[in-house]
């Protein structure tokens, strides 16, 4: 976001007209109060960017927020909020195969976010799979990242790639995440505002990303910047963007860059919120946070010289001018309905997953031939870690395979590449699809990116091959690590350990795996 050049305090939070007349006149004093400490909250902005950004004409390019090589966060000169009010917001990064965009859950297995988070940007613009898109949160005592299991579209774009006011009936969409995937034990369902969206009325946003536009001092032009970290800031909507007298609540609602803090690129997504009364008749009232819309878009400028085409709009972006939310109202019946549904309860008891003794007595090792180490877990099976492989002593001639190494179990039946001692599946991350991406545990949800092939499996050598991008797995560095150590001074420097990615399929020996180190294979024979 930009923030503006003078202090600001988002609006009163709402109450009817009626209710304001039969108020007391004590009432209306504790009113009075509680308007001060909103005020008092509001936030100090500063225009840190004013001196050096370019404002240019607002006849701006309308650049739909990119889920592309940029994510999309808040321009504000707060600091980052803490994990606890993460977990409050129920904020999530919303990451697919492209990019990251902002969500925000709504209860405990739904999260909300822009519908054009879960289309790819490139050639047709196809929408990702429910299991290609990852949501992350990193709240207290819960850092974790889960994938989606259900999508449902409020909207769709009619050009490819979406651009501002191309994305309709609404620019929104909701995530299902499994039942136990995020609890939040003193948060309950966010409330959705049931109430039209109001010119000037003071809302808060909440996003991830950018917090410094591009600008340009002397001859050398300096991009935008981001560090990936949630931040907030307050809007007014501006009165020219709602119809007071349409019978039909708005679908959007617009606010501005120039004179108060914005959206810029990563925000896509992100959710803001209005303050209100739960109960304006109530002398016990007290004000809890309503969801008014979602991120959609913003109308930006670029600096002179540079380009903000895709696939990356957002890197020379010198002023933002105007932002768009998608609105709740509009669909809050349908939200409300939809996130009643409950995802099946898929905690097992015993071994997870279920795999046949058959397949289960059949684990082996896995060697790289490249390398000629093996693959192992990362400490306490943790999920979302690359996988790397055990660095042996070149003196030992390979790593002779232990029983500790024997952790890998194939199933035909069900095409899982199983981690034994765990009970989870080797995973591409994220279900991305493009070529270096690392291989990770993950707990087993029969996702088409936990599939696997073996191929040559009846002979002493064979590769394993994605069922979904068809590439293979390979060791990288993809050199003989053991032997790749270096003396610097009287320390010896070993190399990081070579990690496991996918790779299109070439038949090299960075993609063959064996059960067994080669200097065992030579000397006593596959096992």
């Amino acid at each position: 976001m930009i923030a503006p050049s003078t202090p600001g305090a988002p609006a009163l939070p709402r109450a009817s007209t009626e209710a304001w007349r039969k108020m007391s006149s004590r009432q209306i004093l504790d009113r009075e109060e509680d308007v001060m400490k909103i005020r008092m909250l509001a936030p100090r902005v500063i225009s840190a960017l004013c001196a050096c950004t370019i404002l240019l004409d607002i006849g701006a390019a309308q650049a739909q927020e990119p889920t592309g090589r940029t994510s999309q966060p808040l321009v504000t000169p707060n600091p980052p909020i803490d994990q606890q009010t993460q977990e409050q917001f129920g904020l999530l990064t919303l990451s697919n195969p492209e990019a990251t965009c902002s969500a925000s859950m709504l209860n405990d297995y739904w999260a909300i976010t822009a519908a054009h988070c879960v289309f790819s940007f490139l050639t047709t613009c196809p929408q990702f799979a429910a299991n290609q898109i990852s949501l992350t949160a990193n709240w207290p005592g819960n850092t974790k990242t889960v994938q989606a299991r259900q999508v449902i579209l409020y909207g769709r774009a009619t050009t490819c790639p979406p651009r501002l006011g191309t994305v309709g009936p609404s620019d929104v969409a909701l995530l299902q995440v499994g039942l136990h995937d995020f609890v939040r034990s003193d948060a309950g369902p966010m409330k959705l505002d049931d109430q039209r969206p109001m010119a000037n009325l003071g809302i808060r946003g909440y996003g991830r990303g950018i917090n410094a536009l591009a600008f340009q001092v002397g001859p050398v032009p300096t991009p935008t910047n981001l560090d990936g970290k949630f931040r907030w800031a307050d809007f007014v909507i501006l009165p020219n963007t709602i119809l007071p007298n349409s019978s039909a609540p708005p679908s959007w609602y617009s606010f501005p860059g120039t004179s108060g803090a914005t959206v810029a690129g990563g925000d896509s997504g992100g959710p803001s919120y209005v303050q209100d009364w739960d109960d304006p008749f109530s002398i016990n009232r007290k004000l809890e946070y309503h969801l008014i819309g979602v991120h959609s878009g913003c109308n930006t400028t670029c600096l002179p010289g540079q380009s903000c085409n895709f696939p990356n709009p957002w890197t020379w972006v010198s002023s933002v001018s105007q932002c768009t939310d998608a609105a709740i109202l509009p669909l809050r019946s349908q939200i409300l309905a939809a996130i009643e549904a409950v995802p099946p309860d898929t905690t097992q008891v015993g071994t997870f997953p279920p795999i046949p003794e058959s397949v289960l007595s059949q684990k082996r090792a896995l060697y790289a031939k490249s390398i000629d180490e093996p693959l192992v877990a990362p400490p306490d099976a943790a999920i979302d870690v690359q996988l790397t492989f055990l660095r042996c002593d070149a003196s030992l001639q390979g790593c002779p395979t232990t029983p500790d190494l024997q952790q890998w179990a194939y199933d035909p039946a069900t095409h899982i590449l199983l981690h034994v001692p765990s009970g989870k599946c080797v995973n591409i991350s994220g279900a991305r699809q493009d070529a270096g991406s690392p291989i990770i545990l993950y707990p087993c949800s029969g996702g088409a990116n936990e599939k696997w092939s073996l191929v040559n499996a009846a002979t002493t050598l064979w590769s394993i091959k994605s069922d979904l991008t068809a590439m293979c797995l390979q060791a990288v560095p993809g050199h003989a690590a053991s032997g790749g150590q270096t003396p610097i001074g009287d320390v010896v420097v070993r190399p990081p350990a070579a990690a496991l990615v996918q790779m299109p399929c070439d038949g090299g020996n960075a993609q063959l795996f064996a059960d067994v180190s080669r200097y065992e294979a030579e000397h006593a024979g596959p096992h």
